[in-house]
């Protein structure tokens, strides 16, 4: 299949079930597709939870089960509020009736008078039409012996005129923002490929990272194990003592969906979601930020959003450094966060969308936990400097007043409620996990004053590979963009949450005094602590103000203002919105320079998982028991990545160290391996710790390929030595730094042989003793027959056997699970 059309597998399974959702549950056109990917995820997370609960597989089938059920809520909850609008309709119209100065011939419906209405905008962004031809009228008071102290709108009853057409795709507004994120999503897509296809094994070419290793190995549990469930992931990590473990799975699933639907393997399939996901969410979300930074339907705002999700493929720290440094399911989530706030946002002005936000919310968590706090302190931002202030609907009294500004705050938290508790279960599983990831830090050696420049300019962790970066133009024009909406749109919100990310950034670099450290550090530390990743909301929302910034630029030179001149100036600004979008990208891309292919390029270097080790895998899955019981190995020298490559059953899917005690089957055969076949109390015939533990466990294999993966991360000898002198174990493979070794109990001497035979090893293996040499035979033809031993004797007790002298060993260290770089 030709990679392109892969890629339009991807973007369906990526956007399809969570656009059917959201336009079934009540969102119109435009914001169905907008908010399709995190709802979409938000299915695959649930479906991968639930199902998990059941002895059933992770499946397309079952997901399409759950999708099913999702979607009869969704028309329930549809069918819900159409009926209740036709309620309150009906006693309108009986109100109207009882009023004696009312005409009770074609009465007409009210429509409510709100602040948005106001400004041109009704619930969720519906443009308000004036024109005789609408049918809206504005009654004054004293206009009717029934007048009022307030205005009130009416709408006649024509239905042939009311604009139906607003908010759904035969609305124009919504042109400009679609063509820049697409613009955006494409140039990240093809520029990615034409990068990703140039290594040596193209699309399916190995990272050679950090937690890309795990992110794999999940993908390919659910396609061997068929689970998938966050909560269930200690069974992929844990081989030996099934630990429980948490961790959010949305991201593997709707890769192996994809992988599944597309017949492309694991790797290539993990490399292609990052692209493909990551591409179509982050230009979008760009794009929404700016919109709701004007926050009205006018052609700023719709230039804006354009150009915004042009410029989002220009920035180093989102999309590139976040490739480079592994960090794929987590800038997914963060990717998807400006949809979700800008969809909480219409909340309030049309709570139907309270289902669509509250699967967006899921969608986003289930990626990655830790994008949540940028919604809520986005939105929490939002409801404080401008929706308590100016509410969704206007009140006509002092009780009015509060009760509409209650009515909000619960449809925002109502929403959020919403999707809070279907992930509840999941929440609290992960909750006991948090310790790990706030005890990560990244500080660097900087003051105070130069952490604020990095963090102000976005020069943080392998910014300096983009040596052709240049943010001076971004943060002028976003300057222009920020006193634009803080004097025009009086939005404050948004620049408090600007300062805010860049405060935490900040902070991660050199923490502050007390208490602010602290306080910053319990936001930050869901974050890794790390200011490559805090950065990341602080740079979208730079750049959507860069893009407004510019938006006003063209809208005061071609004279914008002047009603008179309204088409003229609608189609110059076009034409230069087009022209300068454009632009955008052909600067960007000479701005990044050549940073965007090395951040392709360098994770895949080979220094882990070259062609040498994928030869040995290959060999490996061809050999007796190679996938019963499980291989053994270091678990940094990056051997792990044969679970994802073909399936073979390494006992380390991870760089992570396994949940195991000190005395675990695995920690003894880590540190021990060297005495498998070894004897015990002087006897060599007899068994010891350790080739029992090799038996409990199931090991038929070791693996060895040095080095590892960190400089600080010491030689275990007892592996990478001391298995060739092993008594229990046989060498049956080699290749440069690639080792293979059989363990003998699990194999008959025929099949040991015939994986020693000639031809079979690249390189020639060393000579296995025979019973003559070391006197086993028993009669006169056995005398040149290969000897390979297994202990025959159960442990009959006496004195322990010698352990070998610990010089030179490491401990094992226990890695959390982090997306790091891949180099210091």
């Amino acid at each position: 299949m030709d990679t392109y059309q892969t890629i339009i597998i991807a973007a369906l399974v990526f956007t399809v079930p969570g656009l059917v959702l959201n336009w079934i549950s009540g969102l119109k056109g435009p914001w169905a597709i907008a908010a399709a990917i995190p709802s979409t995820f938000g299915l695959y997370g649930l479906a991968a939870w639930l199902i998990g609960l059941t002895d059933a597989r992770f499946s397309v089938g079952t997901v399409s089960v759950v999708w099913a059920i999702l979607l009869l809520l969704a028309l329930v909850w549809r069918g819900a509020f159409l009926t209740f609008r036709g309620w309150r309709e009906k006693g309108s119209r009986r109100v109207e009736s009882a009023e004696p100065d009312t005409p009770r011939t074609s009465p007409p419906t009210p429509v409510e008078f709100t602040p948005a209405a106001e400004s041109g905008r009704v619930a969720g962004d519906a443009a308000l039409d004036l024109s005789p031809a609408s049918g809206v009228v504005l009654t004054l008071p004293g206009e009717h012996a029934g007048g009022g102290s307030a205005p009130v709108l009416r709408q006649r009853r024509r239905w042939w005129l009311q604009d139906w057409r607003t908010g759904s795709f035969l609305d124009p507004v919504w042109l400009l923002p679609a063509a820049g994120s697409l613009l955006g999503a494409w140039l990240l897509i093809s520029r990615s490929l034409e990068y990703l296809e140039g290594t040596a094994q193209g699309v399916n070419h190995i990272f050679q990272g950090w937690d890309v290793h795990w992110h794999a190995s999940v993908v390919q549990f659910i396609e061997r194990e068929g689970i998938a469930s966050a909560t269930r992931m200690g069974e992929l990590q844990n081989l030996e003592t099934q630990a429980e473990m948490y961790y959010p799975t949305a991201w593997h699933a709707g890769t192996w969906l994809f992988a599944e639907l597309s017949g492309v393997s694991v790797i290539a399939a993990v490399n292609l979601t990052y692209i493909v996901l990551t591409a179509l969410a982050l230009p979008l979300s760009t794009a929404l930020i700016a919109w709701r930074l004007v926050n009205k339907r006018g052609l700023t705002a719709q230039i804006a959003a354009g150009l915004a999700g042009v410029a989002a493929f220009g920035s180093p720290v989102l999309f590139w450094i976040g490739h480079y440094v592994g960090a794929w399911p987590y800038l997914a989530a963060v990717g998807v966060s400006g949809i979700v706030l800008a969809l909480f946002m219409a909340v309030p002005y049309r709570p139907v969308a309270a289902f669509a936000a509250a699967m967006a919310l899921m969608g986003m968590t289930q990626l990655h936990p830790s994008a949540a706090t940028i919604v809520v302190l986005g939105l929490g931002f939002w409801w404080l400097f401008h929706l308590l202030w100016s509410p969704a609907r206007r009140a006509r009294s002092v009780k009015g007043a509060v009760a509409t500004r209650l009515r909000d705050l619960v449809l925002l938290g109502g929403a959020g409620l919403l999707g809070a508790v279907a992930l509840l279960p999941q929440i609290l599983s992960g909750a006991e996990q948090t310790e790990e990831v706030a005890s990560f830090s990244a500080e660097e050696n900087v003051t105070h004053a130069e952490a604020w420049t990095k963090a102000f300019t976005m020069m943080t962790r392998h910014t300096d590979a983009f040596e052709d970066f240049n943010p001076t133009w971004v943060i002028v024009l976003a300057v222009v963009g920020a006193v634009a909406v803080l004097v025009w749109r009086r939005n404050i919100w948004a620049p408090v949450f600007y300062f805010l990310s860049v405060w935490l950034t900040a902070n991660a670099l050199q923490p502050f005094e007390e208490p602010w450290g602290s306080w910053l550090n319990t936001i930050g530390s869901l974050h890794y602590s790390t200011a490559h990743r805090l950065v990341m909301p602080a740079a979208m929302f730079l750049f959507a103000a860069a893009a407004v910034g510019v938006a006003v630029i063209i809208r005061l030179i071609t004279l914008g203002p002047v009603k008179k001149w309204a088409l003229p100036s609608t189609i110059a600004s076009v034409v230069l919105a087009l022209l300068l979008g454009w632009g955008t990208a052909v600067y960007s891309e000479h701005n990044l320079g050549e940073g965007a292919e090395w951040s392709i390029a360098a994770p895949r270097d080979d220094r882990m998982v070259s062609a040498v080790d994928l030869r040995a895998f290959d060999w490996l899955a061809q050999q007796p028991s190679a996938y019963e019981g499980v291989i053994m190995g270091e678990p940094a020298d990056g051997h792990g990545w044969m679970y994802a490559y073909n399936g073979l059953p390494s006992l380390n899917r991870h760089y992570q160290w396994p949940t195991t005690g000190p005395d675990d089957n695995t920690n003894l055969l880590y540190w021990h391996g060297n005495l498998i076949g070894a004897g015990n109390h002087g006897d060599p015939d007899q068994r010891n710790y350790v080739d029992d533990a090799a038996a409990d466990l199931g090991v038929n294999y070791f693996f060895i390929s040095p080095s590892n993966f960190w400089h600080f991360q010491g030689i275990n000898r007892a592996l990478n030595e001391g298995l060739w002198n092993a008594p229990g174990l046989t060498a049956v493979y080699q290749d440069q730094n690639v080792s293979i070794f059989a363990v003998n109990e699990a194999f008959t001497d025929a099949e040991l042989a015939q994986m020693r035979a000639p031809g079979n090893s690249p390189m020639p293996l060393g000579p296995v003793p025979t019973k003559g040499e070391l006197d086993r035979a028993e009669t006169p033809t056995e005398e040149d027959e290969p000897f390979f031993h297994r202990p025959t004797k159960p442990d009959l007790g006496g004195p322990d056997p010698d352990d070998p002298v610990n010089e030179g060993y490491v401990e094992p260290i226990r890695y959390p699970i982090v997306e790091v770089p891949v180099n210091q």
